[in-house]
C-alpha cells in the first residue's frame, strides 16, 4: 500500500489509529499477510528532492516490523 503517514511517539510511548480507504484486508489487493515497518525517524513521504526520499521517505532504520494477520472470529459457545 505505500505509506499510511507518520506516527507521533511522546515519552517513548505511542497509541495511534489508522484508516485508509485505499487499505483492503480482502480480495486481491488485501494487506493480509503482508509486512508493515515502523522507521525512526518522520518520512518525508518523497518530497526531499534525491534518492533516498524517494525510496525510504528519509525516514531512518527500522526500528519495528511485523506481519499483518487477521484473526479468525470465534464461535460463541453457550454454557
Amino acid at each position: 500500500m505505500g505509506d499510511l503517514g507518520n506516527i507521533l511517539v511522546v515519552n517513548e510511548k505511542v497509541s495511534v489509529s489508522i484508516t485508509d480507504p485505499q487499505v483492503m484486508l480482502y480480495g486481491e489487493q488485501s494487506v493480509a499477510d503482508r509486512s508493515i515497518v515502523i522507521h525512526s525517524g518522520e518520512d518525508d513521504l518523497g518530497k526531499g528532492g534525491d534518492d533516498g526520499s524517494l525510496k525510504t521517505g528519509n525516514a531512518g532504520s527500522r526500528v519495528a516490523c511485523g506481519k499483518i494477520i487477521l484473526k479468525k472470529a470465534q464461535k460463541e459457545t453457550k454454557v
